[in-house]
C-alpha cells in the first residue's frame, strides 16, 4: 500500500515553533499534492482571516483524482474564520484532508477541536550562542555582529534579544534602569513585528555599550 492510499484524516497539529511545524509537514507529505495557506510570513499578517477561510473553501471544492493535503497555519484564528470552515471540516469533499497548524489547541473554538483529532509535534527551543563580549562591547563589534545577523528569521531575533539581555544582566552584571528595560520590552514586541533585525539589534547593542562607556 502506498503512502498516498493509506487512509489519512483531518487533523489539527500543535507544534511551539510554526516554522518547525510546516517543516516537519513539507517533510512528511513531500510526494504528496499539498496546499498551503500559512499566515505566519515576514509579508503577511499573523491572524487567519475569513478572507483566508474563503480561499481555503474555494480550494477544498477543486475537484482531485487522488488525495489533496490542505495545510492551515496561523498564531490565531479569527472567529468568523473558523465558524466558515466548520462545516467543511466536518464534512470534507472527496479526497480532501485538512492540516489546522498552531501552536496551542486553544486558539480554535470547542466546535472545531471536538471535530478533529489533535496532535502535537515537540519542540525544544535551541540555545542561541553570543559571540559578543558585552564588557568590552566596541562599536566595530556592533557593526560586525549586526551585519552577521541582518537576515536572521523572526523566532531567532527574538531569543537572540533576549539571550543578550539576560547575558547582559546575569553574566555581566549590567545594572539597567526603569527606562531601559522598557525599552528593551519595545524592542522584543518590535521583533515580533517583523521589523529589521538590524535596526533592533543596533538599538539594543547601542543601549548596552552607552551604559558600558
Amino acid at each position: 500500500m502506498t503512502k498516498n492510499s493509506e487512509s489519512l484524516t483531518s487533523y489539527i497539529l500543535v507544534c511551539k515553533n510554526l516554522q518547525k511545524a510546516y517543516d516537519s509537514l513539507s517533510e512528511e507529505y513531500a510526494n504528496q499534492n499539498c496546499k498551503f495557506f500559512i499566515k505566519d510570513s515576514e509579508k503577511q499578517s499573523e491572524d487567519f482571516l475569513l478572507e483566508d477561510a474563503k480561499n481555503v473553501v474555494k480550494e477544498a471544492y477543486i475537484a482531485e483524482n487522488e488525495r489533496k493535503i490542505i495545510i492551515l497555519g496561523a498564531k490565531t484564528y479569527n472567529i468568523y474564520a473558523q465558524n466558515s470552515l466548520l462545516k467543511i471540516l466536518e464534512e470534507p469533499p472527496r479526497n480532501i484532508v485538512f492540516i489546522l497548524v498552531c501552536e496551542s489547541k486553544n486558539v480554535f473554538l470547542p466546535t472545531i477541536r471536538s471535530r478533529l483529532l489533535i496532535k502535537e509535534l515537540e519542540y525544544k527551543e535551541e540555545k542561541i550562542e553570543i559571540d559578543l563580549d558585552l564588557g568590552r562591547l566596541e562599536l566595530s563589534d556592533i557593526y560586525d555582529f549586526v551585519q552577521k545577523n541582518s537576515r536572521i528569521k523572526k523566532n531567532e531575533l527574538k531569543n537572540m534579544l533576549q539571550e543578550i539581555i539576560s547575558s547582559a544582566i546575569l553574566k555581566y552584571r549590567i545594572n539597567f534602569k526603569t527606562k531601559e528595560m522598557e525599552h528593551f520590552e519595545k524592542l522584543l514586541q518590535l521583533g515580533d513585528l517583523n521589523s529589521r533585525p538590524s535596526n533592533v539589534l543596533i538599538s539594543l547593542l547601542l543601549t548596552i555599550y552607552l551604559k558600558r562607556n
